[in-house]
């Protein structure tokens, strides 16, 4: 029964890190230039990745690669954020100008 509801755990955090990554996916496919791709590209990165790191971890049960998931998921939550703003401050330090409305 443990194993029954870990293993319905699984999938439900694999779906949601699926259903981020495609998300961002379109996000950055419909974007029309750097500033605005930069969000879908750091939620699909921490939500994606740490949803799908976290159904890895529940998979894995008690081994010392839970400790390694764990760590990685720490890493993306504070390293995603950060460097989305770095980017997009450089870009607009650098003159990168941004794509304007349609009409404008």
């Amino acid at each position: 029964m443990v194993s029954l509801i870990n293993n319905i755990f699984v999938v439900i955090f694999s779906v949601i890190g699926v259903i981020f990554f495609l998300g961002g996916t379109i996000g950055l496919v419909r974007c029309p230039d750097l500033y605005p791709r930069l969000h879908p590209a750091t939620k699909c990165d921490t939500l994606g990745a740490c949803s799908i790191a976290l159904a890895l971890t529940l998979d894995a049960g008690l081994d010392i690669a839970v400790l390694k998931l764990i760590l990685v998921i720490f890493l993306l939550l504070l390293t995603s954020a950060p460097s989305g703003h770095s980017i997009g401050r450089s870009a607009y330090l650098h003159g990168i100008p941004a794509a304007g409305r349609p009409g404008d």
